[in-house]
């Protein structure tokens, strides 16, 4: 198959309600052009090859003209690139697909267009306002509030189509709200006729501002009401007070940071958006497999030598089955092994490869497996010198637990399964740390707040370099008292007592060490 461009329709904002075909789209993508309503967090689907070009555009403020998005397009499939053109909403409801579909057609360019959720119709639900409601309102009209340039005259007939519908949404209309509202009482709808304007629909910062024909132009000017916001006028505006929901969400309006591995930090960023939250995804690390797998490849090949496993993390055992499968083994070559695992989602990730751990400690953490087995030895259940354990672990493990086991008088053979790699800190976090715009940072361990430190220090540095104009620097003793200001969230005292180190402010310690507990002691913060 040639090179194509995808006209593809992000939905409204709200990450989850990005279809399954746009998903495959960005994915097989050479060529990313994305929106300024397209939300960023759709990028994390792409290739890490893909080349990813913003070409947003709002009022009077364009990066890329209408004709230049054109051209690019056209420009990087004839150079065999698939070009994803990335379009908030859907792209063919006031989002200029069809002009974009017109050029390529002409240009002989092979295209496919795939749907998107309109904010017409998906920003009211999220504000608790149905569009249509039995007795109330049977019929609808979207129109747009921003025409093109070149029209000499509107040729939208406000005027009839508010006087034949029960219910008018308009896109893009904020700026010229006072002459909308003028020409729907023109229509003959009464004054007392409600409004809403809802900013930013279905995400973490959307906010409602309601009122009446008579007063909503007011009530905007007042409080500073920007785009982009949908307008919806009509009497469903009022069942808003009983069936708003989303902005009645835990986690509205908050920014939080997450530093977690990407492929480790999906369920997490879910947790935090479906109680409306944003996340800022800063990822500290990177899992990857060992440089060196030889040490792996031979204890996996001389499991008899061991009466126990000890697993610590899932990614231990993701690359010790893979090795397992790798010398074409099975779980009988664990036959007799006794299995042992800190964390209740590192017994989950065994589980799935068909094996029961032997032992899951009530505290997760290296001291539960040590004082498990002393009460083992205690009661005469194991001899701990005579007992062999194989450590599948990374290559920055604490050394204490080999060093215990030691002590006890077991053999212990600790081998590197995976390492982990420090990801480069995007720029964006300096500006929301200039800007106030986090409210709390998440640690997971204690090496992800050790590499969050590292990478800011570096991230300062480097961008420090770049300023030939020294009173432009970034104010070091400014961003770092900043930093210490924010909320930060750990997921046990460990990593709790690495933050403190660095002087963060830990306001919420999980007693539970998991996502699930720490996601729940933040929701309680919240409360």
């Amino acid at each position: 198959m040639g090179a194509k461009v995808y006209l593809t329709g992000a939905g409204p904002g709200d990450p989850s309600l990005l279809t399954l075909k746009a998903k495959r789209a960005i994915k097989k993508a050479d060529v990313i052009l994305y929106d300024r309503l397209a939300n960023n967090r759709f990028l994390e689907y792409a290739s890490s090859e893909a080349e990813k070009i913003y070409v947003g555009k709002k009022a009077k403020n364009h990066h890329y003209t209408q004709s230049e998005i054109e051209a690019l397009m056209i420009e990087k499939v004839k150079v065999g690139k698939t070009v994803c053109r990335l379009k908030g909403g859907d792209p063919f409801v006031y989002g200029r697909g069809g002009e974009e579909a017109l050029k390529l057609k002409e240009a002989g360019i092979d295209f496919e267009i795939i749907p998107g959720i309109s904010s017409s119709l998906a920003v009211p639900l999220y504000a608790g306002i149905p569009l249509t409601q039995r007795h109330l309102a049977s019929s609808f009209a979207v129109i747009t509030g921003h025409e093109a340039a070149d029209k000499e005259k509107s040729t939208i007939d406000i005027e009839k189509i508010a006087a034949a519908v029960d219910t008018l949404v308009v896109l893009m209309g904020v700026g010229k709200l006072a002459q909308t509202v003028e020409r729907v009482l023109t229509a003959g709808k009464s004054p007392e006729t409600p409004v809403a304007l809802v900013r930013w629909g279905s995400r973490s910062k959307q906010q409602t501002i309601t009122g009446t024909l008579d007063n909503i132009v007011q009530k905007v000017e007042q409080a500073n009401f920007k785009p982009p916001a949908v307008i919806v006028i009509g009497s469903v505006v009022n069942l808003r007070e009983k069936l708003a929901w989303f902005e009645n969400k835990k986690l509205l309006g908050k920014n939080i940071l997450v530093t977690r591995p990407k492929k480790q930090a999906i369920s997490f960023i879910e947790m935090i958006e479906g109680e409306a939250g944003s996340t800022v995804f800063a990822p500290t690390i990177e899992i990857k497999a060992a440089e060196n797998i030889g040490p792996l490849q031979k204890e996996v090949g001389n499991l008899e030598n061991y009466s126990h496993l000890i697993f610590t993390s899932v990614n231990g055992v993701k690359y010790f089955m893979q090795e397992l499968d790798r010398q074409q083994l099975d779980l009988r070559a664990l036959a007799g092994t006794k299995i042992m695992t800190i964390g209740s989602k590192t017994a989950e990730e065994l589980r799935a490869n068909g094996i029961r751990t032997d032992f899951l400690p009530e505290d997760y953490s290296t001291s539960g497996i040590l004082d498990y087995l002393k009460k083992l030895q205690s009661k005469g259940e194991i001899n701990l010198r005579q007992a062999s354990f194989l450590l599948p672990r990374a290559d920055i493990a604490p050394k204490i637990l080999e060093e215990e086991l030691r002590n006890m008088g077991a053999k212990v053979k600790n081998v590197e399964a995976y390492k982990t790699e420090a990801v480069e800190m995007e720029v964006e976090i300096l500006d929301l740390l200039k800007n106030d715009d986090l409210d709390l940072l998440t640690f997971t361990s204690s090496s992800t707040v050790d590499d969050f430190i590292t990478g800011l220090e570096k991230l300062i540095k480097s961008q420090n370099e770049l300023l030939e104009n020294e009173s432009k620097e970034i104010d070091q003793q400014k961003l770092w008292q900043r930093l210490k200001e924010i909320p930060a969230a750990c997921i046990g005292p460990v990593t709790a007592n690495q933050a403190k180190k660095y002087g963060l402010n830990i306001q919420i310690t999980a007693a539970e060490y998991t996502i699930e507990g720490l996601f729940d002691e933040i929701l309680k913060y919240y409360l």
